[in-house]
């Protein structure tokens, strides 16, 4: 397969908004992770070189077994870092229909302490799901769902994209973008509480306003692909500060917004592509619909300037992902399509 070469922007509004910020001249303390460095780079899209037999891990990807790669990126003074770390692939359907699936990276934490920062250890990597720019902008869209649903929640899963060039040796297999994503492990350190993944859990049981949020975005970006009593594409935590649990959102490739060419609706659905939108709220009155559509118009201008500053993708994606979101913005503009669309408490 030929490398795939795309031309990367040097600026790009891709933050992890988390953390104070730090000097970009400095490798964090032992209280920082290795995201959380790349999460407070400069502007610039960080690179990440790969290296690992590509032919293996693909050959092998539904065992999920670990084998041996190369980790390495340049600190801003210009100095090569390399990490000798383990690495799997992961997921359920793109490790099936994509030929690059995500993997899991498994990190030395020897080394990491040598370099200064903590001991959290593992983190995700998201690649597109072929060889083609069109994949890269799939990946792009899904990055840019994370940083939308920033914009409406404070408690999110920091997500990093990065340049990523993946080697065999002297061998460049491909380069393009990569999505890094933070582990479970760090993100219940980083947000102080325990995730939930045990035991019988239903919508009732979750903060209700962080709950409704959350629907009301899955709708906002076409997506039906979550469950909240199979934990299914939500993060369940006991976040400080909430009285109830929350479910946190991720994994986005089967919304509208990305439109992939494999996602596809549940047959329990009454949709018949994923552009459609379809609204899962759980028992949602009159006055938690017409509250929450008042909120996201309130956010609809600061949505919308994050889809246009989002300078990794062409102007095409961008411009109709923002005439997707002015579609649903219109639907909240009206009581009557309000309360058709939302309420659904019996």
């Amino acid at each position: 397969m030929k490398p795939l070469f795309l031309p990367f922007l040097l600026f790009g509004l891709i933050s992890c908004t988390s953390l104070r910020a730090q000097t970009p001249d400095s490798i964090p303390t032992e209280s920082h992770s290795l995201l959380d460095y790349f999460c407070h780079e400069l502007d610039s899209l960080p690179r990440v070189k790969l290296d690992t037999d590509w032919g293996v891990l693909l050959r092998t990807k539904m065992a999920e077994q670990y084998q041996d790669a190369a980790f390495s990126f340049h600190h801003p003074d210009g100095r090569k870092i390399e990490l000798k770390v383990k690495m799997r692939t992961r997921g359920n359907i793109r490790k099936e229909v994509c030929y690059y699936p995500p993997v899991k990276v498994k990190l030395p934490k020897k080394e990491l302490k040598e370099l200064g920062f903590n001991s959290m250890n593992e983190i995700k990597l998201v690649f597109p799901c072929g060889n083609s720019p069109k994949e890269a902008d799939y990946l792009l869209r899904e990055a840019l769902i994370y940083e939308l649903w920033k914009v409406i929640h404070p408690v999110f899963i920091r997500t990093k994209v990065v340049g990523l060039d993946a080697w065999k040796g002297p061998k460049q297999r491909f380069s393009s973008f990569g999505l890094l994503v933070e582990h479970e492990e760090e993100i219940s350190a980083r947000l102080k509480g325990p995730i939930v993944d045990r035991g019988v859990l239903n919508a009732s049981g979750l903060e209700r306003d962080a709950y409704l949020k959350m629907v009301f975005f899955q709708y906002m970006i076409s997506n039906t692909d979550w469950s909240i009593p199979n934990r299914h594409n939500v993060l369940v935590m006991q976040v400080p500060g909430y009285s109830r649990v929350m479910a946190i959102p991720y994994d986005f490739d089967y919304s509208g917004f990305v439109n992939a060419p494999y996602a596809i609706p549940a047959e329990i659905f009454p949709i018949k592509d994923v552009t459609e939108r379809y609204f899962l709220g759980f028992e949602v009155s009159e006055a938690e619909a017409q509250q929450t559509a008042r909120f996201f118009l309130e956010k609809k201008e600061a949505l919308l300037d994050r889809v246009a500053t989002y300078d990794l993708m062409e102007e095409r994606s961008r411009r109709e992902i923002r005439e997707d979101l002015e579609e649903f913005f219109k639907i909240l503009e009206t009581d009557k399509a309000v309360l058709r669309n939302f309420v659904t408490k019996k």
